[in-house]
């Protein structure tokens, strides 16, 4: 049988699934029910956990009880479920030392000793100094990594953030507004590297966009990190009641804010972070995490360079079974392809990397092909596409004509029977696809 195990931040841990932090905590922000609930990942297999979010207040505020807004978005076939939305507000929701230091210590005295917890924390905007002795807090408690939180979206969603960005003066829990600056990040990484003996990484945000994430990047492996995790949570708007005057659609409350986007669309966005990183910042472990619903999911990240994978919104859908269910797919699939151990795959799709120009497109090698027995006619392949399809009459079927088409697989990406397939077949291309038919 295959060794699913990998080391990553100096430990070894059983297999690569982790379970990402997350805030949904009991309106008491109780640590035992916390705890009790981490262990529940750990039984199912998960070989690490986070803390939630953690900022430097002693005490969650009176009469300030958490509050969240989840809504579910989907379009009509064939698009169906697309992902969550989540509002909130940051200082509701995120725990405080008293307790983040109390589930440490639950945690390391129930989880079993090869399973490491790593606390998430959020320090004093870009105080280095006192990230350092905020970090220094969490090592005394038992913590075993570090992880720091300059990415949460949400403490960006305030009146002031933007002012606050453009000015340099990060509020007091600074979130994506500090992982999106790189001259003010640095030393705060560095601070903390210094004030711990434990592996120290850092979330980035995904609103660091191509290419400025290579330069943050650089930055946080100048102060001294073991790895970057990535991504967290990107921010968007929930869509208009286009019925009721534009106002918002979530459950009890017509207004707008600017929210967080949870589920599988977030995924791509890690690929891309994933691959940057692999290829411009060598050296940097990566935590993948954003969108990895299916057990596929974790070898594909893997493949694009991450040591391992933070499970997160698709616990949401599926609960315990996406790790139960991701560990025998791993386990199943690397002996499978005969691989003996995780290192024999991670980051192997960087290897076929090329930038654009390199590419070798083969557009007269490929074209495509209509298996008539499932193709029921509905003419999407054909209608506005590609001029290479025809919907002809008598009899009804999809025609192409070989010399337009350039084998690029659109026709097939969007086939509801899946009847198109693209073959390999040399011939002379004279026109040009993509040419809306008249």
């Amino acid at each position: 049988m295959a060794d699913i195990s990998v080391t990553f931040a100096g430990r070894k841990l059983r297999n690569p699934l982790g379970v990402a932090s997350h805030a949904l905590t009991s309106p008491e922000h109780d640590p035992q029910a916390l705890a009790d609930h981490l262990n529940g990942y750990v039984e199912a297999g998960a070989a690490f956990v986070y803390t939630p979010f953690i900022n430097p207040e002693a005490r969650h505020p009176k009469g300030f009880a958490p509050a969240y807004k989840f809504m579910g978005i989907g379009s009509r076939e064939p698009f169906g479920r697309e992902g969550l939305l989540v509002a909130t507000d940051a200082e509701r929701i995120m725990s405080r030392l008293d307790d983040g230091l109390k589930l440490i210590d639950l945690l390391k005295k129930s989880l079993p000793a090869d399973v490491p917890v790593i606390a998430n924390i959020i320090g004093p905007g870009s105080d280095a100094s006192g990230w350092g002795t905020f970090a220094k807090k969490f090592e005394d408690a038992g913590a075993d990594i570090i992880e720091m939180n300059v990415s949460c979206p949400i403490p960006a969603c305030t009146a002031d953030a933007v002012g606050s960005y453009a000015s340099g003066e990060m509020p007091s829990s600074a979130g994506s507004l500090l992982g999106d600056s790189p001259a003010l990040l640095e030393p705060v990484v560095q601070a903390v590297v210094d004030a711990v003996s434990i592996p120290v990484g850092v979330k980035m945000t995904p609103e660091t966009g191509f290419p400025r994430l290579v330069g943050v990047a650089e930055a946080i492996q100048r102060g001294g990190a073991q790895f970057i995790s990535g991504i967290n949570a990107p921010l968007t708007c929930s869509p208009p009641d286009i019925y009721n005057d534009g106002k918002a659609k979530w459950p009890g409350i017509e207004d707008h804010m600017l929210c967080a986007a949870l589920g599988p669309w977030d995924r791509f966005l890690n690929y891309r972070n994933l691959t940057t990183l692999s290829m411009f910042v060598p050296g940097m472990a990566l935590c993948s995490i954003g969108g990895l619903v299916e057990p596929e999911h974790v070898v594909e990240a893997m493949m694009l360079g991450g040591r391992v994978c933070q499970l997160s919104s698709g616990l949401f859908w599926r609960g315990t079974d996406l790790i139960t269910d991701s560990l025998t797919f791993l386990n199943d699939y690397m002996d499978q392809m005969g691989y003996k151990s995780t290192d024999e795959f991670i980051g192997r799709a960087i290897a076929h990397m090329k930038p654009v120009e390199d590419i070798d497109w083969r557009m007269e090698e490929f074209v495509s092909w209509t298996d008539d027995r499932k193709c029921r006619r509905c003419g999407i392949c054909s209608k506005g596409i590609c001029s290479a399809r025809i919907l002809k009459e008598n009899p009804l079927r999809v025609e192409v004509n070989e010399d337009m088409c350039y084998g690029c697989g659109l026709c097939e990406a969007v086939c509801p029977e899946h009847a198109i397939s693209i073959l390999e077949k040399k011939h002379k291309v004279i026109g040009v696809s993509f040419m809306p038919s008249h």
